[in-house]
Protein backbone atom coordinates (compact mmCIF):
# COMPACT_ATOMS: atom_id res chain seq x y z
CA UNK A 1 0.00 0.00 0.00
CA UNK A 2 2.93 2.34 1.08
CA UNK A 3 4.90 1.61 -1.98
CA UNK A 4 1.23 2.36 -4.10
CA UNK A 5 1.15 6.03 -2.85
CA UNK A 6 4.65 7.24 -3.22
CA UNK A 7 4.84 7.49 -7.24
CA UNK A 8 1.24 9.71 -6.80
CA UNK A 9 3.06 11.81 -4.54
CA UNK A 10 5.82 12.31 -6.69
CA UNK A 11 4.40 13.33 -9.65
CA UNK A 12 2.82 16.30 -8.30
CA UNK A 13 4.74 19.54 -8.90
CA UNK A 14 6.17 21.14 -5.81
CA UNK A 15 5.60 24.45 -5.01
CA UNK A 16 8.89 26.81 -5.50
CA UNK A 17 9.37 29.20 -2.35
CA UNK A 18 9.01 32.47 -2.39
CA UNK A 19 7.02 32.27 -5.56
CA UNK A 20 3.15 34.87 -5.50
CA UNK A 21 0.69 32.65 -4.53
CA UNK A 22 -1.73 31.88 -7.79
CA UNK A 23 -4.59 33.96 -8.48
CA UNK A 24 -3.30 36.47 -5.87
CA UNK A 25 -6.02 39.25 -4.23
CA UNK A 26 -5.82 43.00 -6.22
CA UNK A 27 -3.83 45.65 -4.12
CA UNK A 28 -6.64 48.49 -3.46
CA UNK A 29 -4.46 50.26 -1.48
CA UNK A 30 -4.59 52.53 -4.53
CA UNK A 31 -8.10 53.87 -4.04
CA UNK A 32 -7.58 54.93 -0.25
CA UNK A 33 -6.89 58.41 0.31
CA UNK A 34 -2.99 59.25 0.40
CA UNK A 35 -1.68 61.29 3.43
CA UNK A 36 0.51 64.44 2.54
CA UNK A 37 2.47 65.60 5.53
CA UNK A 38 1.79 69.39 5.64
CA UNK A 39 4.66 72.30 6.12
CA UNK A 40 5.02 73.39 9.79
CA UNK A 41 4.11 77.03 10.29
CA UNK A 42 6.58 79.45 9.07
CA UNK A 43 8.70 76.66 8.10
CA UNK A 44 11.67 77.00 5.49
CA UNK A 45 10.76 75.84 1.96
CA UNK A 46 12.28 72.86 0.31
CA UNK A 47 14.13 73.94 -2.66
CA UNK A 48 16.35 70.88 -3.01
CA UNK A 49 12.49 68.89 -2.99
CA UNK A 50 10.70 71.00 -6.14
CA UNK A 51 14.15 71.27 -8.36
CA UNK A 52 15.01 67.44 -8.66
CA UNK A 53 11.60 66.87 -11.08
CA UNK A 54 12.11 63.71 -12.68
CA UNK A 55 13.65 63.69 -16.14
CA UNK A 56 15.73 66.72 -15.38
CA UNK A 57 19.27 67.04 -16.64
CA UNK A 58 22.72 67.52 -14.79
CA UNK A 59 24.79 70.16 -16.24
CA UNK A 60 28.02 68.43 -16.90
CA UNK A 61 31.14 69.41 -15.47
CA UNK A 62 35.09 69.41 -15.83
CA UNK A 63 35.85 66.47 -18.72
CA UNK A 64 32.23 65.72 -19.71
CA UNK A 65 31.60 69.32 -20.44
CA UNK A 66 34.87 69.41 -22.56
CA UNK A 67 33.17 66.53 -25.18
CA UNK A 68 30.25 68.72 -25.76
CA UNK A 69 30.50 70.21 -29.69
CA UNK A 70 31.23 74.19 -28.83
CA UNK A 71 28.50 76.55 -30.70
CA UNK A 72 29.75 79.32 -33.68
CA UNK A 73 30.43 82.39 -31.58
CA UNK A 74 28.29 85.01 -32.63
CA UNK A 75 29.42 88.44 -32.95
CA UNK A 76 27.66 91.18 -31.10
CA UNK A 77 25.00 93.45 -31.87
CA UNK A 78 26.15 96.94 -33.05
CA UNK A 79 23.56 99.54 -33.34
CA UNK A 80 23.44 101.22 -37.01
CA UNK A 81 22.13 104.31 -37.92
CA UNK A 82 18.62 104.72 -39.08
CA UNK A 83 18.35 104.71 -42.76
CA UNK A 84 15.76 106.69 -44.50
CA UNK A 85 12.73 104.61 -45.47
CA UNK A 86 12.03 105.20 -49.38
CA UNK A 87 8.97 106.30 -50.26
CA UNK A 88 7.08 104.31 -52.44
CA UNK A 89 7.14 104.50 -56.17
CA UNK A 90 4.12 105.95 -57.69
CA UNK A 91 3.08 103.66 -60.14
CA UNK A 92 3.12 105.63 -63.72
CA UNK A 93 -0.15 106.42 -65.37
CA UNK A 94 -1.19 104.83 -68.33
CA UNK A 95 -0.50 106.23 -71.68
CA UNK A 96 -3.06 107.51 -73.49
CA UNK A 97 -3.22 106.96 -77.16
CA UNK A 98 -2.62 110.31 -79.52
CA UNK A 99 -5.62 112.04 -80.17
CA UNK A 100 -6.56 111.84 -83.81
CA UNK A 101 -6.41 114.66 -85.53
CA UNK A 102 -9.72 116.78 -86.54
CA UNK A 103 -10.26 117.22 -90.73
CA UNK A 104 -13.69 118.27 -90.80
CA UNK A 105 -13.78 122.03 -92.56
CA UNK A 106 -17.34 122.98 -93.62
CA UNK A 107 -16.27 126.77 -93.97
CA UNK A 108 -12.44 126.67 -95.81
CA UNK A 109 -11.40 124.96 -98.29
CA UNK A 110 -10.81 121.10 -97.41
CA UNK A 111 -13.55 118.80 -98.33
CA UNK A 112 -14.92 115.88 -95.97
CA UNK A 113 -14.02 113.54 -99.03
CA UNK A 114 -15.99 110.52 -101.20
CA UNK A 115 -19.02 109.43 -98.62
CA UNK A 116 -18.69 112.46 -95.50
CA UNK A 117 -20.92 114.76 -94.27
CA UNK A 118 -20.42 117.42 -92.29
CA UNK A 119 -22.79 120.17 -90.74
CA UNK A 120 -22.85 123.20 -89.28
CA UNK A 121 -24.75 126.03 -87.63
CA UNK A 122 -24.11 129.54 -86.82
CA UNK A 123 -25.72 132.16 -85.11
CA UNK A 124 -24.59 136.02 -85.63
CA UNK A 125 -25.31 139.43 -87.05
CA UNK A 126 -27.22 139.77 -89.30
CA UNK A 127 -27.37 136.65 -90.76
CA UNK A 128 -28.09 132.91 -88.80
CA UNK A 129 -27.31 130.31 -90.76
CA UNK A 130 -27.29 126.16 -91.30
CA UNK A 131 -24.87 124.35 -93.48
CA UNK A 132 -24.43 120.79 -94.82
CA UNK A 133 -21.46 119.82 -96.87
CA UNK A 134 -21.72 115.76 -98.62
CA UNK A 135 -18.64 114.62 -100.44
CA UNK A 136 -19.24 112.91 -103.91
CA UNK A 137 -15.41 112.84 -104.20
CA UNK A 138 -12.69 113.10 -102.54
CA UNK A 139 -12.28 116.65 -103.90
CA UNK A 140 -15.74 117.83 -104.46
CA UNK A 141 -18.34 118.86 -102.44
CA UNK A 142 -22.15 119.65 -102.34
CA UNK A 143 -23.02 121.73 -100.40
CA UNK A 144 -27.00 122.89 -99.15
CA UNK A 145 -27.39 125.09 -96.64
CA UNK A 146 -30.40 127.92 -95.10
CA UNK A 147 -29.97 131.54 -94.34
CA UNK A 148 -31.83 133.88 -92.22
CA UNK A 149 -32.39 137.54 -91.52
CA UNK A 150 -34.31 135.98 -88.28
CA UNK A 151 -37.35 135.77 -90.05
CA UNK A 152 -37.48 138.90 -92.04
CA UNK A 153 -35.53 137.24 -94.95
CA UNK A 154 -35.31 133.53 -95.41
CA UNK A 155 -32.64 131.98 -98.10
CA UNK A 156 -32.28 128.68 -99.67
CA UNK A 157 -28.92 127.82 -100.74
CA UNK A 158 -27.13 125.31 -103.03
CA UNK A 159 -23.49 124.80 -104.62
CA UNK A 160 -20.21 123.04 -104.47
CA UNK A 161 -16.93 123.74 -103.63
CA UNK A 162 -13.63 121.97 -105.30
CA UNK A 163 -10.34 121.62 -103.61
CA UNK A 164 -7.82 122.92 -106.32
CA UNK A 165 -4.38 122.68 -104.50
CA UNK A 166 -4.32 120.00 -101.80
CA UNK A 167 -1.53 120.55 -99.51
CA UNK A 168 -2.03 117.26 -97.01
CA UNK A 169 -3.49 118.27 -93.60
CA UNK A 170 -1.72 121.84 -93.27
CA UNK A 171 -3.48 123.67 -95.93
CA UNK A 172 -5.81 123.57 -99.28
CA UNK A 173 -6.84 126.29 -101.71
CA UNK A 174 -10.02 125.55 -103.68
CA UNK A 175 -13.00 127.64 -105.28
CA UNK A 176 -16.75 127.58 -104.19
CA UNK A 177 -19.79 128.55 -105.94
CA UNK A 178 -23.55 128.98 -104.65
CA UNK A 179 -26.26 129.73 -106.05
CA UNK A 180 -29.67 131.09 -103.72
CA UNK A 181 -32.98 132.32 -104.05
CA UNK A 182 -34.24 134.89 -100.83
CA UNK A 183 -37.60 135.22 -99.93
CA UNK A 184 -39.25 138.20 -97.93
CA UNK A 185 -41.33 138.94 -95.51
CA UNK A 186 -42.19 142.75 -96.91
CA UNK A 187 -42.05 143.55 -100.33
CA UNK A 188 -39.18 145.77 -101.79
CA UNK A 189 -41.77 149.10 -102.29
CA UNK A 190 -42.49 149.27 -98.67
CA UNK A 191 -39.13 148.21 -96.51
CA UNK A 192 -36.62 150.55 -95.71
CA UNK A 193 -33.31 149.59 -94.41
CA UNK A 194 -35.34 146.04 -93.60
CA UNK A 195 -33.98 142.75 -94.60
CA UNK A 196 -32.47 143.85 -97.95
CA UNK A 197 -30.23 146.45 -96.47
CA UNK A 198 -28.98 144.15 -93.85
CA UNK A 199 -28.04 140.94 -95.56
CA UNK A 200 -27.42 142.64 -99.22
CA UNK A 201 -29.31 139.37 -100.74
CA UNK A 202 -32.31 139.79 -103.47
CA UNK A 203 -34.57 137.52 -105.29
CA UNK A 204 -31.76 135.29 -106.72
CA UNK A 205 -28.12 135.26 -106.31
CA UNK A 206 -25.07 134.38 -107.36
CA UNK A 207 -21.79 133.49 -105.06
CA UNK A 208 -18.87 132.10 -106.39
CA UNK A 209 -15.34 132.80 -104.98
CA UNK A 210 -12.14 131.41 -103.77
CA UNK A 211 -11.64 129.29 -100.11
CA UNK A 212 -8.46 128.29 -98.49
CA UNK A 213 -7.76 127.21 -94.74
CA UNK A 214 -4.64 126.87 -92.80
CA UNK A 215 -3.84 124.73 -89.87
CA UNK A 216 -1.26 125.36 -87.37
CA UNK A 217 0.37 121.54 -86.03
CA UNK A 218 -1.11 119.70 -83.60
CA UNK A 219 -4.46 117.30 -83.28
CA UNK A 220 -6.34 119.60 -81.90
CA UNK A 221 -4.47 123.21 -83.04
CA UNK A 222 -7.39 125.92 -85.00
CA UNK A 223 -7.76 125.79 -88.55
CA UNK A 224 -7.94 129.27 -90.05
CA UNK A 225 -10.18 129.87 -93.27
CA UNK A 226 -10.76 132.85 -95.57
CA UNK A 227 -13.31 133.13 -97.54
CA UNK A 228 -13.63 135.92 -101.04
CA UNK A 229 -17.15 135.86 -102.85
CA UNK A 230 -18.61 137.98 -105.32
CA UNK A 231 -22.22 138.65 -104.92
CA UNK A 232 -24.25 138.93 -108.29
CA UNK A 233 -27.54 139.59 -107.05
CA UNK A 234 -30.85 139.44 -109.25
CA UNK A 235 -33.27 141.78 -107.79
CA UNK A 236 -37.03 141.18 -109.70
CA UNK A 237 -38.53 143.65 -107.56
CA UNK A 238 -36.56 147.07 -107.95
CA UNK A 239 -38.22 150.24 -106.97
CA UNK A 240 -37.11 153.49 -108.70
CA UNK A 241 -36.06 155.56 -105.82
CA UNK A 242 -35.25 158.99 -107.93
CA UNK A 243 -38.26 160.90 -108.78
CA UNK A 244 -39.60 161.55 -112.37
CA UNK A 245 -36.78 158.31 -113.39
CA UNK A 246 -39.60 156.39 -115.07
CA UNK A 247 -40.21 153.19 -114.67
CA UNK A 248 -37.51 150.66 -113.04
CA UNK A 249 -36.21 147.82 -115.19
CA UNK A 250 -38.00 144.14 -114.61
CA UNK A 251 -34.75 143.09 -112.99
CA UNK A 252 -31.81 144.74 -112.19
CA UNK A 253 -28.48 143.39 -111.37
CA UNK A 254 -26.04 144.49 -108.29
CA UNK A 255 -23.17 143.14 -107.05
CA UNK A 256 -20.81 143.29 -103.52
CA UNK A 257 -18.20 141.35 -102.17
CA UNK A 258 -18.56 139.29 -99.31
CA UNK A 259 -15.22 138.71 -97.37
CA UNK A 260 -14.98 136.23 -94.42
CA UNK A 261 -12.22 135.28 -92.09
CA UNK A 262 -12.51 133.27 -89.11
CA UNK A 263 -11.05 129.72 -87.21
CA UNK A 264 -12.41 126.60 -86.70
CA UNK A 265 -11.25 125.67 -83.06
CA UNK A 266 -11.54 121.50 -82.99
CA UNK A 267 -12.74 120.43 -79.44
CA UNK A 268 -12.48 116.49 -80.32
CA UNK A 269 -12.26 114.18 -83.54
CA UNK A 270 -15.05 115.63 -85.19
CA UNK A 271 -16.62 118.88 -83.60
CA UNK A 272 -15.40 122.32 -83.55
CA UNK A 273 -16.32 125.72 -82.81
CA UNK A 274 -16.49 128.43 -85.89
CA UNK A 275 -15.62 132.11 -85.23
CA UNK A 276 -16.86 134.15 -88.39
CA UNK A 277 -15.32 138.12 -88.42
CA UNK A 278 -15.91 140.29 -91.78
CA UNK A 279 -18.36 142.41 -93.88
CA UNK A 280 -19.72 142.67 -97.36
CA UNK A 281 -18.09 145.58 -99.95
CA UNK A 282 -21.46 147.07 -101.50
CA UNK A 283 -21.43 148.48 -104.99
CA UNK A 284 -25.32 149.65 -104.62
CA UNK A 285 -25.75 153.97 -104.13
CA UNK A 286 -28.38 153.35 -101.74
CA UNK A 287 -26.87 150.81 -99.61
CA UNK A 288 -24.09 151.33 -96.93
CA UNK A 289 -20.69 150.70 -98.37
CA UNK A 290 -19.45 148.49 -95.65
CA UNK A 291 -21.89 145.82 -94.05
CA UNK A 292 -19.89 143.90 -90.85
CA UNK A 293 -20.59 140.61 -90.38
CA UNK A 294 -20.08 138.02 -87.11
CA UNK A 295 -20.97 135.03 -86.47
CA UNK A 296 -20.63 131.97 -84.06
CA UNK A 297 -21.21 128.49 -84.51
CA UNK A 298 -19.91 124.77 -84.43
CA UNK A 299 -19.32 122.37 -87.02
CA UNK A 300 -19.91 119.01 -86.88
CA UNK A 301 -18.91 115.69 -88.83
CA UNK A 302 -20.73 112.14 -89.84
Amino acid sequence: MSSGTAPAAASSPAESPGAPPRNPAPDTSWAEPGQVPAPAHNEAPDDAAWESFPGATAVPEAEEAATLPQLPEVPPLVPVDEVAIPAPRTPPAPVRPPPVPNRVSLLGAQTVGAGGMAVGLALGFPIVSARVAVGVHRRVDVLAGVDSAYGLMNELRVGARWMVLDGGPRWSVGVAVEGSHAFFLRPASVEDRGARYYSGRRNWNVLPGIVGNLQFPGARSPRLFLDVRYLMALDTEPIQGVPLGGLPPDVELSGAFPVRLGAEIPVSEKTSYALTIGGDIRTRPDETDFMPVITFGVVTGF
